[in-house]
């Protein structure tokens, strides 16, 4: 959960998560729009697949016991360097290295490497230093989660704390008074802004007409109709739109996407071939597999008395 998500977010689903999946058996029984339900408003939800995927993989390659040595680790779905040397130091002790941002960010400083963030050179010299690092250590399970913690507390990108750094003495950067410029920044990339009307299409019985999205940012997640095919896959459906109920911003991996929500009436009637579209019962969201997007929308549709109060 934490791959890409912050702290305080993760904490909100960690608790859930596990009283649903106490166990990793348990994880490997359920069905993937159970665990898509359970992980929506996550984001990144390829996350959630391969978690499952590497769950089902452990009981049947390795009779439910997760494996210990990197190599093995990094045959199961969803792990790969990174978590696996985590896994492999912190729950095993074995003298795996990891390197994630925050670690990164400590070695080029502590050792001065000058390249830029997200090159393949400063990659290739943190690993090396990070495998330095731990084969000396007497504790690889302190060491990288140490380097993570000064990573996530001290060493920060802007306003690193270096009075309090445990490493201060031997630091390059710290010592040559270059703690700002390392590591170097890379050019920025902007993200991607772009409008999408959603359709708020609704029958007597207060469901809302949802569609099973197909695509590969968000697959087989449920999303309200829209207006627009650059984000989701398939076409719009016909529809006579109503003016906005109102809008609001989102942002979907690198893109800045303004939503408006307009109640429509639908043109024709609508082919539910292999269940593409389907009618679904606010209330009943929580339990079915959904990005956050929808919850926002449907919650400004409440709010202007345009469906019945949602879960």
């Amino acid at each position: 959960m934490l791959q890409q998500t912050q702290m305080d977010v993760a904490l909100r689903y960690i608790g859930p998560f596990l009283q649903q999946f106490p166990d990793l058996a348990s994880l490997a029984a359920a069905t993937e729009q159970e665990v898509l339900a359970a992980w929506s408003g996550l984001g990144y939800y390829r996350r959630a697949r391969m978690l499952l995927a590497g769950a089902r993989d452990v009981q049947q390659r390795f009779a439910g016991h997760v494996p210990d040595t990197v190599e093995e680790l990094r045959s199961l779905a969803g792990i790969g360097r990174y978590t696996a040397g985590a896994i492999a130091s912190i729950a095993y002790g074995h003298a795996a290295p990891i390197v994630d941002g925050n670690v990164t960010r400590v070695v080029a400083r502590l050792f001065g490497i000058d390249a830029p963030l997200g090159s393949s050179e400063l990659t290739r010299a943190a690993w090396q230093r990070a495998e330095e690092l731990v084969s000396a250590c007497r504790s690889p399970r302190d060491l990288n989660q140490g380097l993570m913690e000064i990573g996530a507390l001290i060493c920060r990108p802007a306003n690193p704390d270096c009075a309090s750094c445990p490493l201060r003495r031997a630091c390059v950067a710290c010592r040559t008074n270059r703690v700002a410029e390392l590591p170097r920044k890379k050019a920025s990339t902007k993200s991607r802004a772009m409008k999408i009307p959603l359709l708020l299409i609704t029958d007597r019985r207060g469901r809302v007409l949802m569609r099973r999205e197909s695509g590969a940012l968000m697959h087989a997640m449920l999303h309200l109709p829209h207006g627009d095919t650059a984000l989701l896959s398939g076409a719009p459906l016909r529809a006579t739109l109503s003016e906005a109920l109102g809008s609001f911003r989102h942002t979907i991996t690198n893109r800045r996407v303004e939503f408006t929500v307009h109640p429509a009436v639908l043109e024709g009637r609508i082919a539910e071939n292999e269940g593409e579209y389907t009618w679904i019962d606010p209330a009943e969201l929580s339990k079915l597999p959904h990005p956050s997007y929808v919850k926002k929308a449907l919650r400004l549709a409440e709010s202007k008395s345009a469906i019945t109060p949602a879960c």
